[in-house]
């Protein structure tokens, strides 16, 4: 019953539960919103290229539009790997909301590396599986492939100019 009623959903409800889902992910850390900013802008060290702060929030609620655009599609038809990318969608989904937990409250640039980094393996596992099948559905894991690509490399320059707290190492690449 839960499949056909996400089967079934329209654009403009996604991106609602894709904007929710955004929300939800943010309330993770539970700390408010001033901590986080000192944390970007006093505390880490940040790559030259990183965008502004402002800019994940959008980021991440077109990455989970089209997330939820490929777990309709997966659900809507007969694809042969359909548990595989399912239980993929489960661990993309697991990254995300456990992500600013370790990232704002244990604070650990390298727990972010392996977070970002393993987002975007399963990200591209999940396109290079279902791209056999259905290249729409595909093209619904581009924009978290993309994402999770740059986004790993602005956690790699943290990872390397900044100690982390959790592993209690110094900055590596000082």
């Amino acid at each position: 019953m839960l499949t056909q009623k996400i089967g079934t959903l329209k654009g403009w409800q996604i991106a609602l539960i894709a904007a929710g889902a955004s929300a939800l992910g943010g309330l993770s850390a539970l700390m408010p919103s001033k901590e986080r900013k000192e944390l970007y802008t006093d505390k880490l060290e940040q790559a030259p290229w990183a965008p502004p702060s402002w800019l994940y929030a959008p980021a991440w609620t077109i990455n989970n539009f089209f997330l939820i655009r490929a777990m309709q599609r997966i659900l809507q038809k007969n694809i042969p790997e359909k548990r595989k990318l399912l239980l993929l969608q489960a661990g993309i989904w697991a990254i995300f909301f456990s992500f600013n937990y370790i990232y704002f409250k244990k604070k650990s640039p390298l727990l972010a590396v392996i977070w970002t980094m393993s987002d975007n393996v399963l990200a591209i596992a999940s396109m290079l599986i279902s791209a056999r099948a259905d290249k729409k559905l595909a093209l619904n894991y581009l924009p978290l492939v993309v994402w999770t690509a740059y986004a790993s490399t602005l956690a790699d320059y943290q990872a390397l100019k900044n100690p982390d707290p959790v592993f209690n190492t110094e900055a590596l690449g000082k």
